[in-house]
Formats: structure tokens, sequence, C-alpha cells
């Protein structure tokens, strides 16, 4: 029987050649989001913004306005989430992609970032915490949230990578949902 992981891989691999754009290559041992979320617990989680309006992030949000965290809300997780991790990552950023920010270890209770909570992980711009959406003049990225629904906290130690993450989710993920919208200068 083929997994639903294969399932899935084909069909983003088909949607992505129909777009014509190839899947990304990984920078600094990273990789985009990816699905790992057991099959028949995907339903129900979902992640929304006031800050990506019409396929858009408000300039509020980027480095051409105030750098601000967006506000983010996700729906209640499926039966068993201990906790949420989330990610937010460039997919069209050269070299396969660029993480802009990473938080784990949220409170099951949580439905949006909470300041001073949570572990953070170091943003590709070498920093922790939120690094603002800054594509090159001239180019459109888009930019990926991805809201994770753990079966437990993860070990992981503050200012942990993008690979560290993908690594402690593994065999954790309940649920995710993504939220991608663009933006250019």
């Amino acid at each position: 029987m083929i997994g639903w992981r294969v399932l899935a891989s084909a069909a983003i691999a088909s949607a992505l050649a129909a777009c014509g754009t190839a899947p990304a290559k990984a920078i600094k041992g990273a990789t985009p989001p990816q699905a790992t979320a057991t099959a028949g617990n995907t339903v129900g989680l979902s992640v929304t913004s006031s800050d990506a309006t019409g396929g858009r992030w408000l300039s509020a949000v980027t480095c051409d306005g105030g750098e601000n965290v967006p506000d983010l809300h996700w729906t209640t997780g499926p039966r068993g989430t201990a906790s949420y991790a989330l990610q937010f990552f460039d997919t069209d950023a050269p070299q396969g992609g660029f993480t802009h920010w990473m938080l784990a270890n949220e409170s099951p209770d949580a439905r949006a970032p909470v300041p001073g909570t949570g572990v953070s992980g170091r943003n590709d711009f070498g920093n922790e915490g939120y690094g603002a959406p800054c594509p090159p003049p001239g180019h459109t990225h888009r930019y990926v949230f991805t809201i994770y629904a753990l079966d437990q906290m993860l070990s992981l130690k503050p200012l942990y990578s993008h690979g560290e993450l993908q690594q402690a989710l593994q065999g954790h993920v309940l649920a995710q949902a993504d939220l991608s919208a663009s933006y250019s200068r």
C-alpha cells in the first residue's frame, strides 16, 4: 500500500510541475515545511491572519513597514494536542528557501503566538524571533506560515535550527495548517 506521504509528495510535485515551478533545494540543511501529520488527523486545524489580505502580506509586517509580527490565529488542534509549533518560511528565496521565524512549545490552550512563551529558534537572518519578509526589489516571494499541533512538547534548546525543528517534529505532528501569502517590493 502506498503511504499518504508518497501520495502527497506526488500531488505536490505534479502541482508544481503544472505551474512551471520546480521544488526548491534546501539551504543550510533546511527543507521547506513538510507534511508530517498522521493520515486521518489533519482535518480541522486552520490558521488565519488579518495581515494577509488578498493573498498578500500587508507592508506593516514586512521590512518596508513596522516589521511587526503578523496577527496570527489558529483553531483548536485535534484531541491529544499537547503543544503547538510554528514556522514562517520564504519558499522563493535563492537556494531553496529562507526561515523567517520558528517557535515551538506553545501551550495547547494557545490560539495565537504569545510573547515570551515557547522556545524560539534561530532564523536565517541569524537572530532569535521574527524576521520580516524582505524580498529583493522587483521580486515577489511567497511566504508560508505553518502551524503544527503536536502530541508532546518538543525537546529543543533555544536558538535551534530549521533542521533541528524538522527532526523534532518527526512522528509528533497530529495536524498542520498553512497560510500562504506573497510580498513584493
